[in-house]
């Protein structure tokens, strides 16, 4: 074998190690533009969870300062001589809003927890974004220096950024 044929053998050989770095980069790509999507999808859905979380929680103070309202009117009515009847009515009124205050205090929580559980996927999904996203610029330096340590390294942290949005994804409940 010449020096020519050897030459071109590692020539042939770097292009080929370049090749599959090449396509790790664009793969990874593609994973990373997932996981940023889920992460945005997650927050916005966090977002309006929240919301809603606030929207129950004002309601369930209307609710609640209604029933003691009802309540306040009642203790006056019964200070009138003809008043017990509509004494009666004020405290009917007020229990009622009382009831319907609690119903809602349950709903709020309920939205609270779902909210906290959309907020830990997505801080899953931030997670494996930066493992991506290192993986992307170790690709990139393994490419440049012609290393292929970093491209193995970039391997790795691209498993455990999949790993980590799989966990948020399957996981977080």
């Amino acid at each position: 074998m010449n020096i020519e044929e050897l030459k071109e053998g590692a020539e042939h050989a770097h292009n080929s190690v370049q090749k599959r770095i090449s396509l790790t980069m664009a793969i990874v790509a593609i994973l990373l533009a997932t996981a940023t999507l889920l992460s945005h999808r997650a927050h916005t859905e966090e977002v309006v969870l929240q919301t809603k979380v606030n929207d129950q929680w004002g309601f369930y103070q209307a609710k609640n300062i209604r029933s003691h309202m009802y309540e306040a009117d009642a203790k006056l009515a019964r200070l009138a001589a003809d008043g017990k009847e509509l004494a009666n009515d004020f405290s009917k009124d007020s229990e009622k809003q009382k009831k319907d205050a609690e119903e809602i205090r349950k709903e709020a929580e309920d939205l609270d927890k779902e909210t906290k559980v959309i907020e830990r996927r997505a801080n899953y999904y931030d997670t494996a974004e930066l493992f991506l996203e290192i993986s992307i610029v170790l690709c990139s330096i393994a490419l440049l220096g012609e290393t292929k340590a970093l491209w193995h390294l970039s391997l790795v942290t691209t498993l455990v950024g999949v790993a980590v949005a799989i966990y948020g994804l399957v996981a977080i409940h």
